[in-house]
């Protein structure tokens, strides 16, 4: 039998606490006062290289639905254009590029159709950029979905998308909103503490990317909210290099840090098999969406940028 090369995880050893860590035992139902079962909505992000097929769509849907996945945000989708594509189970916002050639790049969120009442915006910014809002209880949820260049591409490409993901949170994030950017950011923030924005149960060693993340969050009052939660290093990491030699934490989900307490659990699904060398990512954050009420020519908004 051939011998498995040993997998380097780009971390230490996991402290054995969580700052965020609520009481009781995390899931996904929770008893209310009238012993009614409500449960936080359980939000993913996936790295998928491409979204392309019918087959590679219904595999999604599977995954989603064994994951227990409402809201999905999706990097590296290669869709062209913009718009939404509606299933007997789920909707796809997507965003892509318009340029000739192949599309390379292109991200989505992909929500339950029980929830598309809820939805009230949607702002397609590029092919690594783009927002759904939801209306929700007690406050509204903003969705923003981000595939952040490779370490190939130039700074000052990251620093123009970190500068519209601020755009739109000024836009749309303002108040009494709730904030969840996630997805592909190919940037390692590592083990911390780091004040109220790195958790202890990060994994690996910061690099320059992941300290430009560190400073958004700073700027912005965000929490890298899977490195807050005590996991085996199977369920902290994100990426895994050709032949699984090493295993790194890229990918994330962030929210504001006044609303750190809905944020009930988070972890990777490494069970879940699209074709992709990402985990899937997800966090359960307790919340209750509200339906839009309907009028005649209600419509949800789109915001078309590029």
């Amino acid at each position: 039998m051939m011998a498995r090369p040993c997998v380097k995880y780009t971390g230490d050893k996991i402290p054995s606490r969580s700052d965020l860590r609520v009481e009781g035992t995390p899931g996904r139902v929770i008893k209310s006062k009238d012993n009614k079962e409500t449960g936080p909505l359980r939000f993913g992000t996936w790295n998928v290289r491409t979204l392309q097929s019918a087959v590679k769509m219904e595999n999604l849907k599977k995954e989603m639905d064994n994951c227990g996945i409402d809201v999905m945000g999706l990097s590296e989708v290669r869709r062209k254009g913009q718009g939404e594509i509606m299933s007997e189970d789920f909707t796809l916002y997507y965003s892509g590029g318009d340029g000739e050639g192949r599309a390379e790049r292109g991200v989505a969120v992909m929500v339950r159709n029980k929830m598309v009442k809820s939805v009230v915006n949607v702002n397609c910014v590029s092919d690594r950029l783009m927002s759904v809002k939801l209306k929700a209880v007690p406050v509204d949820i903003l969705v923003v979905q981000v595939y952040m260049p490779t370490s190939s591409h130039e700074e000052s490409e990251l620093e123009q998308i970190y500068d519209e993901i601020e755009d739109i949170l000024n836009q749309e994030g303002k108040g009494k909103v709730n904030v969840g950017i996630m997805g592909d950011f190919n940037s390692v923030v590592g083990e911390g503490p780091e004040e109220k924005i790195v958790g202890t149960h990060g994994l690996g060693k910061r690099n320059v990317r992941g300290n430009m993340l560190v400073d958004f969050c700073r700027r912005h009052d965000l929490m890298v909210t899977n490195t807050w939660f005590k996991k085996r290093k199977t369920k902290l990491y994100t990426w895994k290099s050709p032949g699984d030699i090493n295993r790194y934490q890229i990918d994330y989900v962030l929210v504001k840090h006044r609303f750190r307490n809905s944020v009930k659990d988070v972890r990777t699904f490494p069970g879940a098999d699209i074709d992709s060398d990402h985990n899937m990512l997800a966090a359960d954050i307790q919340t209750k969406l509200k339906n839009i009420r309907k009028t005649i020519g209600k419509k949800i908004r789109w915001n078309l940028e590029n």
